[in-house]
């Protein structure tokens, strides 16, 4: 091996380490999305006598869940706009789970990917169903009666909120959103998200909640991160309930 080749070896792996260190690192964005009103009340949910048995306390309304600091919970959050086109990402190989416990889905409000399988699971010692109604996917309709077996379902179209129900206890309500990236979370009790991975570069971020609607805005994000972003939510001009 001559000296020309070694350094023709050299430059070349010293260029893809120069290179690898000005390629756009994945960084966390995080923040918190608040209410801009009075605390909404939580009132009692219309239970079956068959569901009121499954609990010790008569469970409250969890559609508008707002902290004391007034900070809310249930908020799916994600990007919008920003990511190459064209770019694939592998759904996760973990399946996702819808559970219905305690005469709720549980939970709530979550993102699944395209292609990731889903399993519809009833816990609980009633008959329940799963019915979708969605637009982009297939509506499907299934029976659990209590004891059987979880039922799988993959979605195959990006698509959401699509929203489940349970007919036999109409209050119950969980909605999915199927997405073709993994950059999206879901508000905590403090309302507060995190969005992993996300390369540097600008985006839309956008926020969807069921009863106070849709926001968006755009973000940088740089080379350390994103922190500290806000969202603030109005009061609901109806109840979906």
């Amino acid at each position: 091996m001559n000296r020309r080749y070694l350094l023709l070896l050299f430059i070349l792996a010293l260029g893809s380490t120069l290179w690898a260190k000005d390629l756009p690192k994945a960084q966390s964005v995080s923040g918190v999305v608040r209410f801009d009103g009075p605390r909404p009340k939580r009132t009692p949910i219309p239970l079956t006598p068959e569901s009121r048995k499954l609990y010790d306390k008569h469970p409250l309304s969890e559609v508008k869940l707002v902290s004391a600091k007034g900070e809310v919970q249930n908020v799916f959050v994600y990007v919008k706009k920003g990511l190459p086109e064209g770019k694939s990402y592998n759904a996760p190989k973990e399946g996702a789970l819808v559970n219905q416990k305690k005469s709720m889905f549980r939970p709530r409000v979550q993102g699944v990917f395209v292609g990731q399988e889903v399993s519809m699971r009833n816990s609980d010692p009633l008959i329940h169903n799963v019915r979708s109604l969605s637009e982009e996917n297939r509506p499907f309709n299934i029976g659990q009666p209590a004891g059987t077996p979880d039922r799988k379902k993959v979605f195959k179209d990006k698509e959401g909120p699509i929203e489940l129900r349970c007919d036999f206890h109409p209050w119950m309500r969980a909605y999915l959103f199927v997405m073709e990236h993994p950059y999206f979370a879901v508000t905590d009790a403090q309302g507060h998200f995190t969005v992993k991975g996300l390369p540097v570069g600008n985006y839309t971020l956008a926020i969807w909640h069921e009863a106070f609607g849709e926001q968006e805005q755009k973000i940088t994000v740089k080379a350390d991160g994103l922190k500290d972003i806000e969202f603030n939510l109005k009061p609901a001009k109806r109840d979906p309930f």
